[in-house]
């Protein structure tokens, strides 16, 4: 059996942000908490939101205190200023720390008094909280990788234990506008991107795959392949950026069905024990996780080295050579290797513990334990310097 659904419209195109003031209207906001960092206050995208809103009568406070993450003080940070300014709507603006904090804020703001933020944020799926319903909110991202716009879940780091946890939380509108992004750095392009990237890979090697992920990935996919090397090249490209945000929003459509896994908690892994930006982490991992899976599904890891403009003469010859495409992938791209940003074997090593911890691991569709997921950590040091 598959199941697949879409949990909020996404309005998309260039300069739908102009519509924000509109949608939420829409949606009966009055009073908006718009939520962002400072270095995006400084591109100016925030205030275009703001002047759409202000110009269809809703007022407007702000949090500017994202962080890299999104720790579970600026969620509390965050709530408390949304009930203190009366704010009955929420919107995430940024990338996906912006967008995680700003669905964690939603969704704390209507039930701290009864909810403690660390029980909010680990999700146990077999002793769900029951949880009031969160503010109405609406996601912009201002990068092409998170999905964050349409999944059904806020990663926020509880900032006692360093882990990265999840609350179920969902957007009630995406405006996914692809001019928001022309001119993003190319180091941030090519992180951000290969975070969709992995998002697509982990889809298809989920222990319930459905034709609407498997679709949708390999859509993204394409247009990854295609289009990422142009951003960083000319991230003024706006055809680039198009397919880029398309692909991105894709892929976080995708993976609300057909979820990550084992790559995911391989990355959280490192980001959470070394600090490493998350889409470096998707990037350096996704090799490592086709070489375990491309086997068990060969006949959608075959549509994926079509993509490569790979020639495959056996099954068996599949997961190397298509593990190795993307790793020449990362390096035309640019992604750095462990190695590059300073770290030691050992020390990669020593995130197994916390990624056989990782509870999503499990919905990939090869097992691992212990010593497979050594094996596949080493590989991410060893097979790309």
């Amino acid at each position: 059996m598959s199941r697949y659904s879409q949990l909020c419209p996404v309005y998309f195109g260039p300069g739908e942000v102009n519509n924000t003031g509109a949608i939420a209207k829409e949606l009966g906001m009055t009073h908006v908490l718009l939520v962002t960092e400072k270095a995006i206050v400084e591109t100016g995208i925030p205030q275009k939101v703001m002047d759409s809103l202000l110009q269809s009568g809703i007022k407007v406070s702000i949090y500017d205190g994202v962080k890299m993450d999104a720790p579970d003080t600026t969620v509390i940070e965050g709530a408390e200023l949304a009930v203190s300014t009366g704010a009955d709507g929420i919107i995430g603006c940024g990338g996906g720390s912006s967008l995680d904090t700003a669905k964690g804020i939603a969704l704390y703001v209507t039930n701290k008094e009864n909810v403690d933020i660390k029980k909010m944020i680990h999700f146990d799926p077999a002793n769900p909280l029951i949880l009031a319903p969160a503010l109405k909110t609406i996601m912009i991202p201002t990068t092409s990788g998170t999905g964050s716009e349409s999944t059904f879940v806020a990663v926020i780091t509880d900032t006692d234990t360093h882990q990265k946890c999840g609350c179920i939380v969902w957007a009630n509108a995406a405006i996914v506008d692809p001019d928001l992004t022309v001119g993003l750095g190319k180091t941030i392009t090519a992180y951000t991107g290969m975070d969709a990237f992995s998002h697509c890979n982990e889809c298809l090697c989920n222990v319930m795959p459905n034709p609407h992920s498997d679709t949708l990935a390999l859509s993204s996919m394409e247009r990854i392949y295609k289009w990422l090397p142009v951003a960083v090249d000319d991230p003024e490209c706006k055809e680039a950026r198009y397919n880029l945000a398309i692909a991105s929003n894709f892929a976080g459509i995708a993976f609300q069905d057909s979820q990550v896994n084992v790559g995911h908690a391989m990355a959280h892994a490192l980001g959470a024990r070394l600090h490493i930006p998350h889409g470096i982490g998707c990037a350096l991992v996704t090799p490592p996780v086709i070489e375990l899976v491309a086997g068990a599904r060969p006949e959608i890891y075959g549509k994926v080295a079509e993509i490569f403009e790979l020639e495959i003469s056996s099954v068996e010859e599949l997961p190397a050579k298509l593990a190795d495409a993307v790793r020449s992938f990362n390096r035309r791209i640019g992604i750095p290797s462990m190695k590059d940003l300073g770290f030691t074997r050992e020390q990669v090593l020593s995130t197994v513990n916390y990624a056989l911890s990782e509870m999503m691991r499990m919905g990939c569709i090869v097992p691992q334990n212990e010593a497979v997921l050594t094996d596949m950590m080493a590989k991410v040091y060893d097979n790309y310097q």
